[in-house]
């Protein structure tokens, strides 16, 4: 949707002005997201949390502008990327060579690891 779209832009232009910040800002996206659609997530939301973290909010919004194209060309790299191992959707996990898709239990992650490390 349009407020994930928004959210890439932001984190590549994120990267960009503060790497080192990078985590602490990705995280805190984490937990501020709501529900799909729930109204959280336009820009000026994300430049107020970006700019909290002390983070250059009007850097970052200059550059979710001025490099769109370019940024929404490695989004849709990457998306491509995780399509051509089998994901399409979130969350889609690669561990070795197996795919596991969408929630599964701790478990079978657990299980799937143990068995890539022997």
């Amino acid at each position: 949707g349009e407020d994930s779209r928004t959210a890439a832009l932001a984190a590549r232009a994120v990267w960009e002005v503060s790497p080192d910040k990078f985590y602490e800002w990705h995280q805190a996206m984490y937990e501020k997201q709501d529900d799909e659609n729930g109204g959280w997530g336009k820009k000026a939301d994300i430049l107020t949390l970006t700019k909290s973290l002390g983070i250059d909010s009007n850097k970052v919004g200059s550059l979710m502008t001025s490099n769109a194209d370019n940024y929404q060309k490695l989004i849709d790299a990457d998306k491509n990327e995780g399509s051509s191992f089998g994901i399409n959707g979130t969350p889609g996990t690669i561990i070795g060579k197996q795919l596991i898709s969408g929630a599964q239990p701790y478990s079978k992650v657990k299980s799937a690891i143990e068995a890539e490390l022997k």
